[in-house]
């Protein structure tokens, strides 16, 4: 059965995406395309789907500012807490389907994992993207 990859967009940013004066703007619509960018490069033919989850505030537009991509593998998500939502997920699919999450962040790393997900390091998945 095929792994569903969900990576956490904001933390992959900042893990290997953005250097030095880009992190300024980690939050902004151009950042978010580099790392679709990137992600559209991974050809891992185990995972077919990959959904990327950037954190958006209760209140904002959910139209405005929302990236898309058109490759058809990578599905964008926005929730109030990409953490949470994510870890939602992995409940969730779990029986039913192998779930990886890419994170740095240890706290979702663990949460991840409790939930019955598997976990792979920003660098190595990056480093697969090319």
């Amino acid at each position: 059965m095929a792994t569903l990859l969900i990576i956490d967009g904001f933390n992959v940013l900042h893990a290997g995406v953005l250097l030095g004066r880009d992190r300024a703007g980690w939050w902004q619509e151009p950042a978010q395309r580099r790392l679709i960018e990137r992600v559209g490069r991974f050809a891992d033919p185990r995972y077919p789907e990959i959904w990327v989850v950037f954190d958006r505030r209760p209140g904002q537009d959910q139209r405005q500012g929302a990236v898309v991509s058109d490759d058809l593998r990578i599905h964008m998500v926005y929730a109030p807490s990409a953490d949470d939502w994510i870890v939602e997920q992995v409940k969730a699919l779990c029986g039913q389907r192998p779930v990886t999450v890419v994170t740095a962040d240890r706290l979702l790393r663990d949460r991840a994992r409790h939930a019955g997900g598997e976990i792979l390091s920003p660098r190595r998945f990056l480093a697969a993207c090319g």
